[in-house]
C-alpha cells in the first residue's frame, strides 16, 4: 500500500507502528503498569466526557448548558474528562477558539484559571490520542478502507508524539 496524490491517509501498517511507538512514549500509569499517583484521583468525574455531552436547551432558563449521559460518573481525575477535548485540539480537530473558549469557561467554573492546563492534561490527552488513532486502525482494518481525515489526524498525532 503506497500513498498516492488520492490517498493521503498513511497506510494503516505505517498508522499501527507508529501508534505502537506513541503507546511507549506515555507514562506506565497512563498504560495502567503501575498504579497513578494518589493525587490523581478523587473527584467527581463523567466519565465519558466530549462536547457532545454538552447541550442547551434554547427555553431554558438563562440558556444554560446541561451536561448529559451521566451514566458513568464517578470518582476520578477530572483531565480524563477534559483529555479528549485537549487531544482533539491538539490534533488540529477542535479548532483553537472553540478550544480556548471551553476551557476558559472550564477554569473560569472551577477556580483553576491561574493554573496552567497543561501540566494535568499532557498525559491523558496523548493517551487517548494514542487510543483514539489505535481503535480507528483497528475499525479501517475491519472495513477494509483507509483511515478518514480525523483519524488519519489522530494517526500523524501519534507519529509527533513518538518523536
Amino acid at each position: 500500500l503506497r500513498r498516492g496524490a488520492a490517498d493521503p491517509a498513511p497506510p494503516l501498517a505505517e498508522s499501527a507502528a507508529a501508534i505502537e511507538a506513541a503507546w511507549a512514549t506515555l507514562p506506565a500509569w497512563c498504560r495502567a503498569e503501575e498504579p497513578p499517583d494518589a493525587s490523581r484521583y478523587g473527584t467527581l468525574c463523567h466519565g465519558d466526557f466530549h462536547l457532545g455531552q454538552l447541550v442547551r436547551h434554547p427555553r431554558g432558563p438563562g440558556g444554560a448548558w446541561h451536561l448529559i449521559d451521566v451514566d458513568d460518573l464517578g470518582l476520578g481525575d477530572p483531565a480524563w474528562d477534559l483529555a479528549r477535548p485537549a487531544a482533539w485540539y491538539a490534533t488540529g480537530l477542535l479548532p483553537a477558539p472553540a478550544w480556548h473558549t471551553f476551557l476558559h469557561a472550564y477554569q473560569n467554573g472551577t477556580g483553576t484559571a491561574s493554573l496552567d492546563p497543561w501540566s494535568r492534561l499532557d498525559a491523558p490527552a496523548r493517551t487517548l490520542t494514542v487510543q483514539t488513532a489505535a481503535l480507528a486502525v483497528a475499525k479501517a482494518h475491519t472495513a477494509g478502507r483507509a483511515l478518514d481525515e480525523a483519524e488519519t489526524a489522530c494517526a500523524e498525532a501519534c507519529v509527533r508524539l513518538a518523536r
